[in-house]
């Protein structure tokens, strides 16, 4: 990497980028933080709102003992007559259903649907949807008849199909391959290469400053850095990923760019599959509390099916991972709990580290 690092500073000496971003990098190294000239990734943040306010309706049903307002979700998925709390959100021409992966929209709508036939206040068991709470009352969520947390695999799953299904489409050969224009520079935005690359940033759902401040973090950057301690999730995303990226691209390195690349998406897999673990763990825990059980394996379940959204994922793990845990989170077993854990602890090489997740 130095010898790459050395080689384009002695080219700038002779040729002038016109995507130069000296202002913030002047030695065109890789920084410490997402300091870039012109990046601008509204759109993006935009969607991560859009998606917390998603969340904030079934929250509010769940504590008010009201209906889901299924109507309402399904015009915040589209953007349709002003869903949104936020009047910025309703102006802001962005929408998340145009940006989810086509094949998997009937998905969320299907969800959505399901949830317009409980009755919240119904007390939740199997075969029967509604709320349970958990054994000290201090928590509750609100279920379908399998025991699927409907919060969790509404966000974790659009954390894939959304989410993770964006940034690999923004770091593909269509949107940083060589056809495209690093050139001229639009005020604010960049280079046509430098903005898709900032739009897959803006996905992540980290600021600027991450890893050097983890302040205001959320979505996948929240769950990389819960791991980053025992995974060196951090490093991997940010300073050999995100951050090599863009400035590989500032400086016209190819190479540098498609082995971020590479980082990111492992890194996103990673992510996913070693916070399923930590999951699986406090689920196993907290096995006879069918609320705790019901939401932990909520989330395990949006995290594996996140996974098959990268093009060079770890083979089927996460398939023969999700097949053993089952989609029924009232009759799932403790073996089953463990024989799931151990299909990602072996085919991650995380065996050393599986039961501190």
């Amino acid at each position: 990497m130095k010898k790459i690092i050395l080689l384009i500073t002695t080219m700038s000496l002779f040729l002038i980028s016109c995507s130069d971003d000296s202002s913030t990098n002047p030695d065109n190294s890789i920084p410490e933080t997402y300091s870039f000239a012109n990046v601008n990734y509204s759109g993006q943040t935009a969607r991560l709102e859009m998606t917390k306010e998603i969340d904030a309706i079934i929250q509010e049903a769940k504590t008010n003992g009201t209906p889901i307002n299924t109507e309402k979700l399904n015009a915040m998925l589209r953007n349709e007559g002003n869903p949104f709390a936020s009047t910025e959100l309703n102006e802001s021409g962005k929408d998340i259903y145009s940006k989810i992966d086509p094949s998997k929209t009937s998905f969320f709508i299907d969800l959505i649907t399901d949830m317009g036939t409980i009755n919240t206040t119904d007390v939740a068991e199997d075969g029967k949807g509604g709320l349970v709470t958990s054994a000290d009352g201090t928590r509750s969520y609100l279920v379908n008849s399998k025991g699927w947390d409907y919060g969790e695999i509404m966000e974790k799953g659009l954390m894939g199909a959304l989410m993770f299904h964006q940034v690999v489409g923004y770091t593909s050969e269509n949107k940083i391959g060589s056809a495209v224009d690093n050139k001229t520079i639009v005020p604010g935005e960049g280079t046509a290469m430098q903005h898709h690359w900032d739009e897959a940033f803006g996905y992540f759902g980290a600021t600027k400053e991450f890893p050097k401040s983890t302040e205001g973090i959320d979505f996948v950057a929240k769950y990389a850095n819960a791991r980053d301690a025992l995974v060196g999730l951090n490093d991997m995303l940010m300073k050999n990923g995100y951050l090599k990226g863009r400035a590989a691209i500032n400086n016209s390195d190819d190479d540098a760019k498609w082995e971020a690349i590479e980082e990111i998406r492992k890194g996103w897999e990673l992510t996913f599959v070693t916070t399923t673990i930590h999951y699986l763990n406090s689920a196993k825990k907290n096995y006879t509390d069918d609320a705790m059980r019901t939401h932990t394996l909520s989330e395990c379940y949006g995290f594996l099916w996140s996974i098959q959204f990268n093009p060079d994922k770890n083979g089927s793990i996460y398939l023969d991972a999700l097949n053993r845990l089952g989609d029924n989170f009232w009759t799932i077993t403790i073996a089953d709990i463990d024989a799931t854990k151990e299909i990602l602890a072996k085919g991650y090489n995380l065996e050393n580290i599986a039961n501190d997740l």
